[in-house]
């Protein structure tokens, strides 16, 4: 049976008490969140997401689910020192999307104030696009996030302490890659520890596997990293369906698929054609679609909280008869509206004889129409609509972006 959100809340009240928390705590319903704490010193804890996370899994793996979403918000009376967090502290591989949610869902609770939203916002080294790391320290029930607030009390650097946790990281046992299929040159990492993901950040473990090419990995869940290489379409092919099976795990991660360049880790898709395109492109269209999905509830709800009523559209998701992969969102006269970056825009005229839809592709509407869009900042990024194009517009846009079908 699925544990109700006020049961949830319960048990994330007293696993706070339990490990020591001593400010008080209550359950505030209609945001489904706790509050911790009072006057000036409140933080609040969203439990949306860990009660989805703490019904998927075993009835033995349940503290763990309570201990890893909610230690980093305990305040104790006797801190670490400096000594054992240097010693300690790891980083932590997410998705740049996840810092995006992060930050709205701290203005949603906070308000505008910049100066206590950047309090909240964990401190982290962007990596490519889609890719940023934090700081955290690894115990053994959880991982506890490690806040401005922290780097402050020690008085550290980040990107000093960051080059340690990279190297902390890095001093830990050391396991050989698994190979499946002796027949494929595709391997899986083997560590299952929570941060095979980050491992990405040890890039020279990656170089040294012998794949065809250069190495291309999928991250699928934080404890799964597939690798095959650039030049090899079976290897891409297997990975892309090993993928495909881990997202089903709990704790996803991001189903991009990133290629080292030679400097970095770049997000990449093998050309249309390749035997493992297709497979490539739903899994990556699978992470946009979550992160719009994610960002656009968070989004409502501050909307919502602010009394605007713009929409947040969705992203939609489409293959022709050919088998091409694309995605598309509805510009809707009348409406001002976030729309998601997709490959194509419907704009959707009203009213009368003259109702009517017009494609075009993303690029086209942001050369034609640019002072009708304009980047709201977030990850991944939304346009903010304001106004209509014009017939003239519409009929210029849908002729320079036609797509075939």
């Amino acid at each position: 049976m699925p544990t109700s959100r006020e049961d949830f809340a319960r048990l994330a009240s007293e696993y706070l008490r339990v490990q020591g928390e001593h400010r008080p705590v209550r359950y505030d319903a209609p945001r489904d969140r706790l509050v911790v704490g009072e006057g000036d010193f409140i933080s609040f804890i969203g439990l949306q997401h860990g009660l989805a996370e703490y019904d998927a899994v075993p009835h033995a793996e349940k503290p763990r689910v309570l201990a890893r979403r909610l230690w980093s918000s305990i305040r104790r009376d006797s801190p670490l020192d400096e000594v054992n967090v240097i010693r300690s502290i790891v980083p932590r591989l997410r998705d740049r999307a996840w810092f995006s949610a992060i930050r709205r869902q701290a203005e949603l609770e906070l308000g505008a104030d910049e100066e206590a939203i950047n309090e909240v916002m964990l401190p982290h080294r962007v990596l490519n696009a889609e890719l940023a790391a934090h700081l955290a320290f690894d115990l053994p029930t959880s991982v506890m996030e490690f806040g401005p607030d922290r780097l402050e009390a020690f008085g550290l650097d980040f990107d000093e302490l960051f080059d340690r946790a990279v190297q902390n990281l890095r001093e830990r046992p050391r396991l050989d890659f698994d190979h499946p299929d002796a027949a494929v040159a595709a391997f899986v990492s083997p560590y299952r520890d929570g941060f095979d993901a980050t491992r990405m950040l040890l890039t020279e473990r990656f170089l040294e596997l012998p794949v065809r090419g250069n190495p291309v990995v999928l991250s699928p869940t934080h404890d799964i990293v597939l690798v095959a290489g650039d030049d090899d379409e079976v290897a891409l092919e297997a990975i892309a369906t090993w993928g495909e099976q881990a997202l089903l795990e709990p704790k996803p991660h991001t189903a991009h698929a990133f290629r080292w360049d030679g400097t970095t880790w770049t997000p990449w898709l093998p050309p249309p054609g390749h035997r493992a395109w297709q497979k490539l492109k739903v899994l990556q269209l699978q992470s946009f679609a979550s992160a719009y999905a994610r960002q656009k509830e968070v989004l409502e709800a501050l909307l919502q909280g602010n009394g605007h009523s713009l929409l947040v559209s969705s992203l939609r998701a489409f293959r022709t008869p050919r088998g091409d992969i694309f995605t598309s969102t509805a510009w809707t006269e009348g409406v001002d509206a976030l729309l998601p970056q997709t490959d194509r825009i419907d704009f959707v005229t009203v009213g009368g004889s003259a109702g009517r839809t017009y494609s075009t592709t993303f690029e086209v509407a942001r050369q034609t129409v640019p002072h009708l869009m304009s980047p709201t900042g977030d990850t991944p990024e939304r346009w903010r609509t304001s106004g209509f194009p014009t017939v003239d517009e519409l009929s210029q846009m849908a002729e320079a972006g036609r797509l075939v079908e």
